[in-house]
C-alpha cells in the first residue's frame, strides 16, 4: 500500500506547478522544466485523486450494505459497486507504484536501433521489415519517438 501522504504530496505538487505555470512570471528555461514535470504529473493525477478518495467511497458503500432498511436490489448494486471500486483501486495503486519508481536518466536520452537483414535472403529481409514495423508501432504508441529514419541497403 502506498502511503497517503506521498500521494497527497503528488497532488499538492501538481497544483503548485499549475499555479506557477499560470502565473506567467517564470523564466523560460525553468518554464520548460516545470512544464515537462507538470505534464508527467498530469498523466497520473486523476488516479491519485481516486486513490485518496477510495476509503471514503468504500465506507459510504459499506453503510448501504450494513443498513437494515436497504432493499435487496440496492444491496446487490452496492456489492457490484464495491467490487468495481476495489478493482479500480488496485489498478490505481499499480499505476502510482510505477509512477513513483525512480526514473532512470537514460530514459530521456535518444536511442539508435539498427536492424539489418542477415543471411537468409528474402526471408531475412521480411523479418527485418516486420521487426522494424513492430518497433515503430510500439514507439509511436508510447509516444517515445518524434521521428524514425530508415535506410534500405542492398
Amino acid at each position: 500500500m502506498i502511503p497517503l501522504k506521498t500521494v497527497e504530496e503528488l497532488i499538492s505538487k501538481h497544483s503548485a506547478l499549475e499555479k506557477d505555470l499560470s502565473s506567467g512570471k517564470i523564466d523560460k528555461k525553468i518554464f520548460a522544466e516545470k512544464s515537462k514535470e507538470y505534464s508527467d504529473l498530469n498523466e497520473i493525477i486523476q488516479d491519485a485523486k481516486k486513490y485518496i478518495s477510495y476509503e471514503k467511497d468504500k465506507s459510504e458503500i459499506q453503510k448501504i450494505l450494513v443498513d437494515k432498511n436497504s432493499d435487496t436490489e440496492l444491496i446487490k448494486m452496492a456489492e457490484i459497486e464495491l467490487n468495481d471500486l476495489k478493482l479500480e483501486n488496485e489498478n490505481n495503486e499499480k499505476k502510482l507504484k510505477l509512477f513513483l519508481l525512480p526514473k532512470d536518466e537514460a530514459d530521456k536520452k535518444n536511442a539508435i536501433i539498427e536492424i539489418r537483414a542477415g543471411t537468409g535472403g528474402l526471408e531475412a529481409s521480411l523479418f527485418a521489415a516486420d521487426l522494424f514495423k513492430m518497433y515503430e508501432k510500439v514507439s509511436h504508441k508510447k509516444k517515445m519517438v518524434s521521428r524514425i529514419d530508415f535506410n534500405f541497403k542492398k
